[in-house]
């Protein structure tokens, strides 16, 4: 051991949050002011570490690093599909930093706790986690991050098998250490480690008890800094930590760090700039050698050999954590338990097991092999493989049936997800996704035409209690919680009507439907308004086809009552036809009313059958109106009070808080209006009516948050950045004066983006006809570049 290696190794994941049905995610409140947690992480870790800033003395950025490049790490599946969908470009930074770095490694596809698993699904979720990865990455990964680091013997030799290399445990998973390479029968006697007392500066070899041609390399990383830099790192220099890695290894060797990915940034803000400049600076001033997993273990294969035990790097019970009352959680009130853990663990073994009869049963008669269909078919979920390309390979009957077995399959494993019992409480977020996926998973059963055990189910489940008296048990969360979520075609079919009438009515597709006809009419008779029409919907996962006959009507305001049935050609056309002559002949509400419910019934809805979570879109426009309202109430105030206002400002009175707000309110409306008017304009003159309403709002020790002005001027600067980048001549000037602009407003605009594209143009590409436009935006013109080291 003679040179010091840094290995830090980022877990970037995410529990999954998407409704199972619609496969959208819901807005999130406590995330706010973004519209979800995956959406505000992503801002506060996923994207800084792609582009994660080192600034000088004076606050300006001197370099801008792709964290990625430098760090071993592993992203959840889900959470990159999340990214491929809403921010890809993070997801392109993340596989360019695997480019440059080569550190990326797969994770088991949907963090599944593997040691409680059956042999089949840890085989699965073994090779989705790879497949996914070979998609993401365009290259295959020799190592795997397995959930929590949950581990045994059987999960590792299902690895071996699978031919994955490596993987990374915490040291008080290790059981007894010795050298390897001694003749069968020689071997030296094992150490015992299980105090976590193992030596982290070397790699080891688990090899299979049952055959010894059979191994998988381990890594074991440092616990007491990882543990200091998952709940210090704020504290923690970019020194610091490094001196805490050369004293860990006074005489070289290997130190190796690892915690969740979230740390940088999110936990700790920020705290992606301490590793953006610990590791490619400072590491290597002190005479660290940075690298990852995959390197390391080529350079330094091992030559000791190890015994695990089954355990967890969050539980100090085995992994008790998650299906027992073992006392470890995360959140706990005091007194609560998590008894809860057994029986929601029961409930989904048994739908589980009856999940996996009838895809045998009736996967036989549509499938090659069903097992094999189903590991293959998460290149279909990934879209690198058409469904018609894997049918043609797997599918030997009927389509939409094989395609119903695989996703009951594919939502069976997606409820086992660890999270569901990582936290303290039944009723928490991450367990009730879960149940939602148990109760989509029940539903292609029925789908199917089998009878789902749901009564057996609900039985074991109301054996769970919550620790929140008002939640009752597992039944009460089930009814509460993941019954309102459910959505079937009729479902889509109403919320379609529903969107028709009071928004823009979709195209294409509603959620996870596509739109294959649509025949729809809409008549008014004064307030009232009334539509109805035949719809035919296709499932996007199950090319399950369905169609509708709906009748809806708008009685004023949002009052809103329809129906929905399967359609019926013997009388669509009729009773839809007879509802718009009786409409025409001036019949009663109460007439047209009870048609409606006996025509097109018995299914009837209201505004509470819009998809979940997706009612304030359809009401958007209501919304919209009424804010309209009550903003131009707020500017008549205004403007009549306004020579008082100036007087209590002028006298040094601090306005009320009923004068404050609905002021506040109203030049914020108006500085939007003035600001998005001019929205395109490099002109700053266009913009002297809205610097005089920031002006008067400031006189009044006013605070106005326009985040629609905020928007407006950072897409105006961005596109002025991007025409001085492709050598417009008038550009540079304009740009400049746009960043003088949003300064005198005082609105906040956020210029990381054209910071980031003017930096890749001085440094890679020489401009110095940017370097006044590099400082206006924050950045260090004259030194940019990493530091020496």
């Amino acid at each position: 051991m003679s040179e010091r290696e840094l290995v830090v190794h980022g877990h970037f994941y995410q529990p999954p949050r998407e409704n199972p049905w619609t496969e959208m995610v819901a807005a999130e409140p406590s995330a706010a002011p973004a519209h979800d947690w995956n959406e505000r992480i992503t801002a506060e870790c996923y994207r800084p570490n792609g582009w994660a800033r080192i600034v000088d003395d004076r606050g300006r950025v001197v370099a801008i690093v792709d964290n990625y490049a430098h760090l071993s790490f592993n992203v959840g599946p889900t959470l990159l599909s999340w990214l491929e969908a809403h921010d890809p470009d993070v997801l392109a930074r993340m596989v360019e930093g695997d480019r440059l770095g080569g550190g990326a490694i797969a994770q088991a596809y949907n963090h599944m706790i593997l040691p409680l698993a059956n042999e089949r699904d840890v085989r699965t979720q073994v090779r989705w986690g790879l497949a996914d990865f070979r998609y993401r990455f365009g290259r295959e990964s020799e190592g795997i991050w397995l959930p929590e680091t949950a581990v045994n013997d059987d999960v590792l030799r299902v690895l071996a098998e699978e031919g994955v290399a490596f993987t990374i445990l915490a040291p008080n998973q290790a059981l007894a250490v010795r050298p390897l390479g001694k003749p069968l029968g020689h071997e030296e006697p094992w150490h015992d480690v299980a105090d976590g007392s193992i030596d982290g500066r070397r790699s080891y070899r688990w090899v299979d008890p049952a055959d010894p041609d059979k191994h998988v390399d381990l890594v074991f990383y440092d616990g007491g800094i990882s543990h200091d830099l998952a709940f210090g790192l704020s504290a923690m220099t970019a020194e610091g930590f490094v001196g805490r890695v050369t004293h860990a290894a006074p005489d070289g060797g290997l130190v190796a760090v690892a915690t969740d990915g979230e740390t940088f940034g999110h936990h700790h803000h920020f705290a992606e700039r301490t590793l953006a400049y610990a590791l490619p600076v400072t590491a290597p001033k002190q005479g660290v050698h940075v690298t990852n997993l995959t390197r390391f273990l080529k350079d330094h294969p091992p030559t000791w050999q190890v015994q695990i035990r089954e355990s967890a790097w969050s539980c100090a019970h085995g992994v008790g954590r998650w299906k027992e009352d073992c006392g470890c959680s995360t959140g706990a009130d005091p007194g609560a338990d998590q008894q809860w853990r057994a029986p929601l663990r029961a409930a989904l073994d048994l739908l589980r097991d009856a999940g996996a009869e009838v895809f045998e049963r009736r996967g036989a008669s549509v499938l090659n092999d069903p097992w094999a269909a189903r590991d293959a078919y998460v290149d279909v979920v990934l879209g690198a493989r058409t469904v018609e390309s894997f049918a043609a390979e797997h599918v030997t009957g009927d389509l939409v049936e094989a395609l119903t077995l695989l996703e009951q399959q594919r939502h069976a494993l997606l409820m086992y997800t660890s999270c569901a019992w990582f936290f303290w409480d039944l009723a928490g977020l991450e367990t009730i996704q879960c149940l939602r996926y148990a109760a989509r998973a029940i539903d292609l059963l029925a789908e199917l035409g089998e009878e789902p055990p749901t009564a057996a189910f609900l039985d074991r489940l109301a054996d769970a209690r919550s620790n929140q008296p008002a939640e009752g048990t597992g039944l009460d969360v089930w009814r509460r919680h993941v019954e309102p979520a459910r959505v079937d075609a009729e479902r889509a079919a109403a919320h379609m009507a529903l969107a028709g009438l009071l928004a823009r009515r979709p195209e294409g597709s509603v959620a996870t439907w596509e739109i294959v006809e649509d025949h729809h009419r809409v008549e008014h008779r004064g307030a009232l308004i009334v539509s109805a029409g035949i719809l035919t919907l296709r499932h996007t996962r199950t090319r399950r086809v369905t169609s509708h006959a709906y009748a809806v009507m708008l009685i004023g305001g949002l009052e809103v009552l329809g129906a929905v049935r399967p359609d019926d050609d013997t009388r669509d056309a009729a009773d839809i036809l007879e509802l718009f002559e009786g409409l025409e002949r001036g019949d009663r509400l109460s007439v047209l009313l009870r048609y409606v419910g006996e025509r097109f019934g018995p299914d009837e809805f209201g505004l509470e059958r819009a998809l979940p979570d997706a009612a304030d879109q359809i009401v958007a426009g209501v919304a919209t109106n009424l804010e309209k309202r009550f903003a131009t109430t707020f500017e008549r105030l205004y403007s009549f009070n306004r020579d008082g206002l100036l007087s209590l400002a002028r006298a040094g009175l601090p306005l009320p808080a009923a004068i404050r707000l609905p002021a506040e309110l109203a030049l914020a409306r108006r500085l939007e209006a003035e600001i998005t008017a001019q929205q395109g304009s490099w002109d700053p003159r266009a913009y002297e009516a809205a610097l005089v309403t920031a002006k008067e709002a400031q006189a009044f020790g006013l605070t106005i948050d326009a985040p629609r002005a905020r928007t407006a001027l950072e897409q105006t600067l961005a596109a002025a950045v991007q025409r001085a980048l492709d050598g417009e001549v008038d550009a540079v000037d304009a740009a400049l004066a746009l960043r003088d602009l949003a300064t005198a407003l005082d609105v906040g605009i956020d210029v990381s983006g054209p910071q980031e594209a003017v930096y890749d143009a001085l440094l890679v590409g020489g401009r110095d006809d940017l370097r006044s436009l590099a400082q206006a935006l924050g950045l260090a013109a004259d030194h940019l570049g990493i530091p020496d080291r």
